[in-house]
């Protein structure tokens, strides 16, 4: 009888990898809990920002058809009076060249957005090498994951 409670206390090789196993699984969904919380407070900001900048848009469009008019007439008035269409034609293609000045910085400002996970990446950065010993049997993560045909999330 002593023979098999000191067998029970000594767990084997099985029930260790096991449980290496298990806290890798537990590891990895706390991980992506954390990775939809930033994602998720990052959207939130987003469509706040949105909704602000949707309604702001037809009182700028209504108050800048206004100021076109407006400039138009100053034209047509002071400086071309026989020539209305010319006085549209300068202000229109001024708007047009504003326009797509804008346009062209805002394309570069989108291309330049990378969705980037703070608090997720430092956390992998800082768990890669403990999975990566638990589950790999002493081969880094990252060689795992690559194996796998997942991503390496601690290079940059």
């Amino acid at each position: 009888m002593p023979e098999n409670l000191h067998a029970d206390a000594q767990p084997g090789v099985a029930s260790l990898a096991g449980g290496i196993l298990e806290d890798a699984q537990k590891l990895i969904r706390q991980e992506l809990a954390l990775a939809r919380r930033e994602v998720s407070n990052a959207w939130d900001k987003a469509k706040t920002g949105a909704a602000l900048i949707v309604s702001a848009l037809p009182i700028l469009v209504m108050g800048g058809i206004l100021l076109v008019i407006m400039l138009v007439k100053l034209l047509h008035q002071y400086l071309l009076p026989d020539h209305e269409w010319a006085c549209f034609g300068i202000v229109g293609g001024l708007l047009a060249l504003l326009g797509g000045t804008l346009a062209v910085r805002g394309l570069k400002q989108i291309n330049k957005i990378r969705l980037k996970l703070p608090q997720t990446i430092e956390s992998l950065n800082h768990q890669s090498p403990l999975i990566g010993n638990g589950v790999s049997g002493g081969r880094p993560c990252t060689d795992t994951l690559e194996t796998l045909g997942g991503p390496s999330w601690t290079r940059n």
